[in-house]
């Protein structure tokens, strides 16, 4: 291996630390937020399985659904801000910390993916945050958005993706290169490290069951315009910044082939495709307002 994809690998690992206590820092609330979701969009904190969950609900007194959002790879709560405060009217909302992240404690020993989707269910039912539920997941949140659906169909009436890390993209851990095995364990927070060993599995969860979800779906795919600069915040995407990069050794096919899985597994959803980074819920927060609507407005129509 040449010198200098030693030193860019060492280089981009050790700038990790650092971007990730950035995002731990809370973001600027929006400009013109909808006061009464804005407001009450604030971090509290319960226990499942006696472990530590820190959580941010919005009830609305008539919801038409109750919207649940699964973040992306160390992504706070925040990312969701602008998001949230567009569908504080109509809607209960719930957002959370999967296990490590902000103040959710890490279990001793790596859990199942099932074990994500029982507490999230766990979760909900402590809130009193009944179904229908619409999910609406982002990177890596993508596939554990998927999984909860897969395993309580009944309660799931709208899933959305939103630039989801295609299920089958990632290699087991185990099967990383050492220099990137060695950065990961270096300079990854340990919840990062517990999450990447989890996604190979969590994608031979799904590819496993194909069609197990035919509910109503959108997709939505981010395409970064190559002549903008790279947005601020998307090196701390550790699957689709840092190690998006084939010089790390992840991927266990090409993300395009990837994504192709994804058609083959929803062959109903529709897709979306825009110019936008990774984090589209920050970059384009409009559209993913719409999308949700657009899956709200499905529900209402009902069948046929």
């Amino acid at each position: 291996m040449r010198s200098w994809k030693v030193l860019l690998i060492c280089g981009l690992l050790a700038a990790l630390p650092a971007a990730w206590a950035q995002e731990d820092a809370p973001a600027a609330p929006p400009a013109a937020p909808a006061e009464a979701a804005a407001s009450a969009w604030s971090p509290a904190l319960t226990e499942i399985d006696g472990l530590a969950v820190e959580y941010a609900v919005h009830r609305v007194a008539q919801p038409r659904a109750t919207l649940v959002f699964e973040n992306g790879l160390m992504l706070t709560l925040d990312t969701w801000r602008a998001v949230v405060a567009a569908l504080g009217d109509c809607c209960n909302l719930l957002a959370y910390h999967r296990a490590g992240i902000g103040r959710s404690a890490l279990a001793p020993t790596l859990q199942p993916p099932e074990q994500a989707a029982a507490r999230l269910q766990q979760l909900l039912q402590q809130q009193g945050l009944a179904p229908p539920y619409v999910l609406v997941g982002h990177s890596l949140g993508g596939q554990y958005a998927q999984l909860f659906a897969r395993q309580y169909p009944e309660q799931v009436e709208g899933l959305l993706l939103v630039d989801a890390l295609p299920p089958g993209a990632v290699k087991p851990a185990a099967d990383f290169p050492w220099y990137t095995r060695l950065g990961l364990w270096l300079f990854a927070p340990a919840a990062a490290r517990r999450e990447i060993a989890g996604i190979h599995d969590l994608g031979e969860r799904l590819l496993a069951e194909p069609g197990a979800f035919g509910g109503p779906m959108i997709r939505m795919v981010a395409l970064p315009d190559p002549r903008a600069a790279k947005p601020e915040g998307l090196v701390r995407d550790l699957l689709k910044g840092v190690l998006y990069a084939e010089d790390f050794g992840v991927w266990a096919v090409d993300p395009e082939q990837a994504e192709r899985q994804l058609d083959r597994l929803y062959p109903q959803a529709e897709l979306r495709q825009l110019q936008a980074h990774h984090r589209v819920q920050e970059a384009a927060p409009e559209a993913v307002v719409a999308a949700i609507r657009s899956l709200l407005g499905r529900r209402a129509a009902g069948p046929g």
